[in-house]
C-alpha cells in the first residue's frame, strides 16, 4: 500500500510516517520510486504507537528495535556493547515498573468510579421508586 492508504490505515499523518522513516523506524519497500508498505510495517506502526502511549521516548524506541534486530543467541558482545545493553535493560525496566505503578493506579481509580456509579445508581432507583 502507498503512503497515503498507510496513513489512514494505521491514523498516523504522512508527516509521522516520514520522519519515523527519517528516525530509522519505519523501512518501506521502494517500488518505483514510491513507498510501499506491507503488514510487517504496519505491525511495526502499531508497536510504535503502543510503546509511546506507555511513555516511551522515540530515541528509546529505535533503540529497542536497534537491539532486537541484533540480538542473538551466540552473538559475542565487545565490552562496551554488554554496558550498553545492560544500561538500556535497566531502562526498559524502569520504564515497565513505571508502566505497572500506572497500571496499579488506574486499577484504583476504575474501583472508585465503579463504588461512585453503585451508589449512583442506587440513590436512582431510590428517587424513581419515591416518584
Amino acid at each position: 500500500m502507498k503512503i497515503g492508504e498507510f496513513a489512514a490505515y494505521t491514523g498516523s499523518s504522512k508527516d509521522t510516517i516520514r520522519y519515523y522513516e527519517k528516525m530509522g523506524l519505519l523501512q518501506p519497500n521502494i517500488v518505483n520510486k514510491h513507498r510501499e508498505y506491507d503488514a510487517e510495517q504496519i505491525e511495526l506502526m502499531s508497536a510504535i504507537r503502543k510503546l509511546k502511549h506507555a511513555g516511551f521516548t522515540l530515541q528509546e524506541i529505535k533503540l529497542l528495535f536497534q537491539w532486537l534486530g541484533h540480538l542473538e543467541p551466540d552473538t559475542q558482545l565487545t565490552e562496551e556493547e554488554i554496558q550498553s545493553l545492560e544500561q538500556v535493560r535497566a531502562l526498559f525496566q524502569q520504564k515497565q515498573a513505571y508502566m505497572m505503578q500506572r497500571e496499579k493506579e488506574i486499577q484504583q481509580i476504575q474501583q472508585v468510579l465503579l463504588r461512585a456509579d453503585r451508589k449512583m445508581e442506587l440513590l436512582l432507583e431510590k428517587n424513581r421508586r419515591d416518584s
